[in-house]
């Protein structure tokens, strides 16, 4: 394997070439190294990266298309948080609370309790 850390901006860049084929991004020399040692390895393990890449990007789509929770237009979601109560409307664009419009329940999980949370969790809301 190739020890790639002791060449030069333009020595990376003409390995670049010559490995991917391609113009090196406009990413840092880290990344750089880990991409050709990655595709030295694909390369050795008789890996086509296009190939992979594809297979990544049709994972990615099947993730998406897991069921999302669907709660029904009109419900409301109640929360105790610190003795105090909570009430959240479900509207058709979004999340109504305290008369503002959230697009997800991070954002007012967010304004409750200061923090970054999952609003489906903190409000409880099973898959």
């Amino acid at each position: 394997m190739q020890n790639y850390t002791h060449l030069s901006a333009r020595e990376l860049e003409l390995k670049w070439l010559e490995v991917i084929g391609r113009p090196i991004p406009p990413i840092g020399r880290s990344l750089i190294i880990k991409y050709l040692l990655w595709y030295e390895q694909a390369k050795r393990e008789k890996i086509s990266p296009l190939g992979f890449f594809h297979e990544v990007a049709q994972a990615a789509k099947s993730i998406d298309k897991r069921p999302k929770a669907t709660l029904e237009i009109g419900s409301k979601l109640i929360r105790s948080y610190q003795g105090l109560k909570y009430e959240v409307e479900i509207v058709a664009n979004g999340y109504l609370y305290e008369n503002t419009l959230y697009k997800s329940l991070s954002g007012v999980a967010r304004a409750i309790t200061g923090k970054s949370w999952n609003g489906n969790i903190f409000f409880g809301v099973k898959k």
